[in-house]
């Protein structure tokens, strides 16, 4: 299992490299490496699975868009098991994700701007759609399921690993659309691979509840070790992105993961934090103290202003919404905004899709959530602690879930690929950990 392992490692380190110098790569670089993919897949598919877990946050849009699209061509050009993926595609929380992305649709297709809003609509939500059911139909063994969470929390310390890079060798200060320059001077935050520190942290709570449930399944103190050591890599990197409302849902996922798991890791943990701290910069302080004093900061009070123009526009649009597309939104916006308070979304994922959808999308998007949180409950009575591994990643599936919704209150967290396609993997991660649960229930005792 080490030399596998190993093995990944070495796969993601040269797709890191890839992916930091493709911006300069030809477009044959990009044919080369699909090249390569396909022919990986076309071997056997679940490796074309973990090759995407460890591009995903290394490889940009297009060729990550590449890898899904081919997965989707292997399925129909090589012999599958049609019946038992069928079968994995019938339960509740499938049904609750086909249901939102459906009123999704109806959206983009009611919008003023069609064409924008079908556009993001196909390159987001159905691409990430598509990705969903993939992973359901595909990951049909817990090997399968082990190896790709492995995958994924493998690129998750890479990437962490070059963000705690930039922050000691490459950031000299952080941008002031990112911090409040008056109230935390000289505090930087890193961002990583991705587009700005919020939706860097956002990627790493997703990940960061599996890679802590592991830690206590792995049955080898090897692999116990090389799971602590990322999930310090993939915390550390997320408190050096100085996001608060990721602070608070890496607070709030580990304390639930931790508690499912032994009660007496809470405590211990609680212990710990108490006594960091003591130890921490005045910055930091300052800037958590803000969490509870939202306007002694100017990016909290600015979220503050979008929220006090959201309630009216739920009001005068809560029954179809005013539209996907973001252009709509900025002139509808602009007739709500205080004085000089623009904004490109609403940093809140629950009033932006009342406000662009309307109370059909809110109402289904916490029935989704609520599906998430039940299937996995679910899995857990009736694995009823037959498979450690499955119980192990239904409880960080839980916390994982629990942390975006939480991360969602103060930020649009579906604005970007990679925390796009990171959602709907979490979310079939815990559709197919219910799949494998409820086939081993209807095999019959020998």
């Amino acid at each position: 299992m080490t030399k596998t392992r190993l093995l990944m490692a070495l796969v993601a380190g040269v797709l890191l490299a890839t992916g930091i110098a493709q911006y300069k790569i030809a477009m044959a670089g990009e044919f080369v490496l699909m090249g390569a993919f396909l022919a990986i897949t076309l071997y056997r598919t679940e490796y074309g699975l973990y090759l995407f877990a460890l591009s995903l946050p290394i490889l940009t849009y297009r060729p990550l868009l590449a890898l899904i699209l081919l997965l989707v061509l292997i399925l129909f050009v090589t012999k599958q098991n049609y019946a038992q993926m069928k079968a994995n595609l019938k339960n509740h929380l499938n049904l609750a994700v086909f249901l939102f992305v459906a009123i999704l649709l109806v959206t983009a297709l009611t919008s003023v701007n069609v064409v924008e809003s079908l556009t993001q609509f196909l390159l987001y939500y159905f691409v990430s759609f598509v990705l969903y059911l993939l992973l359901v139909m595909k990951v049909d063994s817990r090997d399968v399921l082990y190896r790709f969470i492995v995958c994924l929390i493998i690129s998750a310390s890479l990437v962490s690993l070059y963000g705690i890079y930039q922050y000691f060798f490459t950031i000299d200060y952080t941008k002031a659309a990112w911090i409040d320059v008056s109230k935390n001077e000289g505090a930087k935050r890193i961002w990583a691979t991705f587009e700005n520190p919020n939706l860097f942290v956002q990627y790493l709570i997703m990940i960061l509840p599996f890679n802590f449930a592991l830690i206590f399944y792995a049955k080898t103190w090897g692999n116990r070790i090389l799971f602590s050591l990322q999930f310090v890599l993939i915390a550390l990197a997320a408190f050096l992105t100085l996001s608060r409302g990721g602070w608070v849902a890496m607070f709030v996922a580990l304390v639930i993961v931790a508690t499912m798991i032994n009660r007496r890791l809470l405590v211990i943990g609680l212990i710990a934090a108490a006594i960091s701290v003591n130890y921490l910069p005045d910055s930091i302080i300052d800037r958590i103290q803000t969490i509870v004093k939202p306007k002694t900061d100017s990016s909290s009070d600015f979220r503050l202003q979008i929220w006090k123009a959201a309630v009216p526009m739920v009001k005068d649009y809560w029954v179809t919404g005013i539209g996907s597309d973001l252009t709509t939104f900025k002139k509808v916006y602009a007739d709500y905004m205080m004085p000089g308070v623009r904004a490109n979304h609403l940093h809140n994922i629950y009033l932006m899709n009342f406000v662009t959808g309307g109370i059909l999308t809110i109402l289904l998007l916490f029935y989704m959530f609520y599906q998430s949180l039940r299937t996995a409950v679910v899995t857990l009575f009736i694995n009823d602690k037959k498979d450690r591994l499955l119980s192990y990643v239904v409880k960080g599936g839980i916390a994982a879930v629990i942390a975006i919704g939480t991360a969602g209150l103060t930020e649009d967290v579906w604005h970007q690929y990679r925390v796009d396609f990171m959602f709907w993997i979490v979310l079939a991660i815990l559709s197919a950990a219910y799949n494998l649960a409820r086939a081993r229930e209807e095999q019959p005792e020998k």
